[in-house]
């Protein structure tokens, strides 16, 4: 039932009219929301500075980083044990989260190669991206470990929707980010 319930929760924000009303007022995972938001605003500029360093060696861009991957389960998983949370579900939500960036990076690097004036010109560097990632991973924790019983709840589907859905309304993000965001957010329930 909670697949089901899942796909149509994606299939809704996809499609859901940026016009509509009102979210509806119980929306205890916003800040949760909040943040996978905010972590997924950067891959715009993830996507743009491997564009940029691919095209300055002139290779294709590589959107997969299985180094740094590692890296950020290695460190979420630690101190998600500090938080007493599950490493499977740590590695479930982060999973989401890279999964979610990854798609909003394929998107504008699809985008870019057939509308090259689109592409950027001045990326900002990953080095200047990653603190902010980092910074974000582990507030992401800290609302797991605080957000326990909703995330945990049997309808954690549905508390999450209407956070997702007040920002899909209020954002007025294209339908790439949309989908990243239901990526993102459909990992946070724990399994």
């Amino acid at each position: 039932m909670r697949g089901v319930w899942l796909t149509l929760l994606a299939a809704a924000l996809l499609i859901w009219p940026v016009s509509a009303g009102a979210a509806p007022a119980d929306r205890s995972l916003d800040r949760l929301v909040a943040l996978v938001v905010e972590r997924l605003d950067t891959a715009d500029a993830v996507a743009a500075a491997k564009w940029s360093t691919a095209g300055e060696r002139g290779i294709e861009p590589t959107i997969d980083d299985p180094v740094r991957e590692a890296e950020v389960y290695e460190v979420m998983i630690r101190l998600g044990h500090d938080r007493e949370l599950s490493e499977n579900w740590v590695r479930q939500v982060f999973l989401g989260q890279i999964e979610a960036s990854k798609t909003v990076q394929r998107g504008l690097m699809t985008r870019w190669r057939f509308d090259p004036a689109a592409a950027p010109t001045a990326p900002v560097g990953l080095d200047s991206v990653r603190p902010v990632i980092d910074r974000v991973n582990v507030e992401i924790l800290d609302q797991l470990a605080g957000r326990r019983a909703e995330l945990t709840a049997p309808d954690c589907a549905e508390q999450l929707a209407r956070s997702v859905f007040g920002v899909v309304v209020a954002d007025r993000a294209d339908v790439l980010h949309r989908a990243a965001l239901v990526r993102a957010a459909v990992s946070l329930c724990a399994a």
